[in-house]
């Protein structure tokens, strides 16, 4: 048993070497790929900002319209509500008179009749022609 502890001890003295360069290899990909990356979100980040002002020129390009929308919607939504408030008391007023309408067609009907029927004759009415 001895013996083989004392070969993987001399195993382990050649190896570790070996190993720590093999690791040392891989730390330096590893920080060349991390450098890469971050080189390539700082170059994400400016292109990002370049975006972003643009977007920001074009939303206030657009927000007079937009405000033009709103008043213009508020003026709608307004008329709307007085022609819904002006259809409601038309039609409480025709409720509650209903029969003094009725009377006042009735009588404005009676009197155009009457006018007919009072209407002078043309001349060929009378003479017959």
């Amino acid at each position: 048993m001895d013996a083989f502890i004392v070969a993987f001890s001399n195993l382990s003295k050649d190896l570790i070497p070996i190993l720590g360069a093999a690791c040392l290899v891989c730390v330096i990909i590893l920080l060349i790929k991390l450098i890469k990356v971050l080189s390539s979100v700082d170059d994400t980040l400016l292109k990002t900002h370049v975006t972003i002002d643009l977007v920001d020129r074009s939303i206030e390009k657009v927000q007079a319209p937009l405000d033009t929308v709103a008043k213009v919607s508020g003026t709608v939504d307004k008329a709307h509500d007085a022609t819904v408030s002006a259809v409601a008391d038309a039609k409480e007023f025709m409720v509650k008179n209903a029969g003094d309408i009725k009377e006042r067609v009735m009588s404005f009907i009676n009197d155009e009749n009457k006018k007919d029927e009072l209407k002078e004759p043309s001349p060929e009415d009378i003479i017959g022609g």
